[in-house]
């Protein structure tokens, strides 16, 4: 007859190793980024599950995010909005999914996609998927996108449709 042991400690180890378990959940997220004491991005989510113990690091919002980019005076430039994410937590990305939409505020423009990234580290977003951006003057159809964080300064990649040039400007 063979016996092992294994203590409590041991035990909890193990099960909690698993990816399928949460680090921690926070409800009713609000949480700020700032630079030199500026704060430039302030995200809010109705939930957070991290998970640290799996090959990648990453916090899941399954009910979504909002943010919000601001300028030096604390006036918000753009928003980015979707009804689920997910932050990688080792690379600095964000995963924006299922209805995704960013505005700029002062240009009144917006994106619509199902799949967007933010890097943060080189504060850009961009997609490889399906976009749709309205301006004041058109509505702009494309696959793949790419613009700073703050969606001032954008292009669509692969444009479809009909565009209208105006030759006076």
């Amino acid at each position: 007859m063979f016996f092992s042991c294994k203590s409590d400690v041991e035990i909890i180890s193990e099960i909690t190793a698993d990816s399928k378990f949460p680090s921690f959940i926070v409800k009713e997220l609000e949480t700020y980024y700032s630079d030199s004491g500026i704060v430039q991005v302030k995200i809010y989510a109705q939930e957070l599950i991290r998970y640290e113990y799996t090959e990648e690091n990453y916090d899941e919002y399954p009910k979504g995010i909002e943010v919000e980019f601001f300028d030096n005076y604390m006036e918000t430039t753009a928003t980015l909005k979707s009804q689920y994410a997910i932050y990688y937590i080792d690379e600095k990305i964000w995963e924006a999914k299922y209805n995704v939409e960013v505005n700029n505020i002062a240009e009144d423009e917006s994106l619509n996609t199902e799949l967007l990234y933010w890097d943060l580290d080189n504060e850009r977003i961009y997609s490889d998927n399906f976009v749709r951006i309205k301006t004041q003057k058109e509505i702009l159809f494309g696959r793949g996108f790419e613009s700073n964080q703050d969606f001032s300064k954008w292009r669509i990649l692969n444009p479809t449709g009909t565009i209208i040039i105006d030759e006076d400007e």
